[in-house]
């Protein structure tokens, strides 16, 4: 009970944060950001910040049958539906964590996250798209495991990624979080199990997919061939992947994935106090476990959370493999002859449309 009005206070805090100081931020700091990214970053807070209120558009009911004014008309604002927007995030998320419950094959999965070492950061800072190759890199890497394990039976994987470029801490720090099947379909449509990636073998093809992309990218640029070379020697086992988490169903895997996919990069509740001045908040340390509370000037605390913005129409989910970007009906059977149905609703309200016109 004591906690209630503590939280609904905090409801709505970062919009405050806005209101008060995003233009004289934007007059000061606008070119810390990449110049691509400024008019994005100021659309989308100009929007939630009117997210809710009639300046967005509204809807206004009222009785026709009744006298005029009585009852009073309701007026529904319409929200902005930023992935930047604390609650318009959250439907986002849940919703479509909703529908992946339909897509995802009923089959364990694996969350993986691939990790960009902090040499390579500024790079993606600069071009926020390059993060797109790093989606069907992972695929590759993936893919490429299995093709190696039997490549006359063609096996293909399912995997469906998720870009987040924030840490606990609110510093840029992108990754990919991916849900991968554990095991794959063979070119006879049969159903392979098999064990999950050696994380030496998933931590050194990483990296090397990630410095060829490097080298791709900056073909005549010394520094950078230096650099991916001292790269190799600095992190001789590859770069850094986690492959602890296993779902054991579709429902589980979608709702888990979902948690990456939209989020604002604080969540409100993290935010202890705001006094004008100064942001309070605290994260949790995943090597220690231990809480650790901030208190950042408020111009600090707009830069970390407004740098993870992205690009208008920016693409956060990849689905490759057994997961294409529009599915269709796919049947599968085991080695124990059970079957598994994914059906896409895409195409069965497609169907549904072509019987009704003819």
């Amino acid at each position: 009970m004591n906690n209630k009005p503590e939280t609904w206070k905090k409801r709505g805090i970062v919009k405050q944060i806005l209101k008060d100081h995003f233009h004289g931020f934007w007059q000061l700091h606008a070119d810390r950001f990449p110049q691509e990214l400024q008019e994005d970053i100021q659309t989308t807070v100009r929007k939630a910040i009117r997210c809710g209120t009639q300046d967005m558009g509204f809807a206004r009911y009222e009785c026709l049958g009744c006298k005029e004014g009585e009852p009073d008309p309701v007026i529904v604002c319409f929200t902005c539906k930023s992935r930047f927007c604390h609650g318009c995030g959250k439907k986002y998320t849940d919703e479509w964590a909703e529908k992946q419950q339909e897509r995802i094959l009923n089959v364990p999965h694996r969350h993986t996250v691939f990790t960009v070492p902090k040499e390579l950061r500024k790079v993606f800072f600069a071009d926020r798209k390059k993060l797109n190759e790093l989606s069907r890199q992972v695929a590759q890497v993936i893919q490429y495991y299995y093709r190696r394990k039997n490549k006359s039976k063609q096996y293909e994987v399912g995997v469906i990624t998720v870009i987040h470029t924030f840490g606990r801490d609110l510093k840029f720090n992108p990754h990919i979080h991916a849900l991968v099947t554990e095991g794959a379909l063979d070119n006879t449509k049969q159903w392979k199990g098999v064990e999950y990636i050696p994380y030496s073998y998933l931590r050194k093809s990483w990296q090397k997919l990630l410095m060829d992309l490097m080298l791709k990218w900056f073909p005549k640029d010394e520094k950078v061939k230096r650099l991916v070379n001292e790269l190799y020697r600095r992190y001789p086992h590859g770069f850094y992947v986690n492959a602890e988490q296993r779902m054991k169903d579709a429902r589980g895997a979608a709702k888990y994935i979902g948690r990456y996919l939209a989020r604002p990069a604080i969540a409100e509740y993290r935010i202890v106090s705001y006094d004008y001045h100064t942001v309070h908040y605290w994260y949790e340390d995943h090597r220690t476990g231990k809480r650790v509370d901030v208190k950042a000037p408020v111009f600090r605390f707009l830069y970390d959370i407004l740098q993870h913005i992205p690009p208008k129409h920016f693409r956060m989910v990849g689905r490759y493999g057994l997961y294409p970007a529009f599915p269709g009906c796919i049947t599968i059977k085991s080695t124990k002859n059970v079957e598994v149905t994914r059906i896409s609703a895409f195409f069965c309200l497609f169907a549904k449309l072509k019987l009704a016109i003819a």
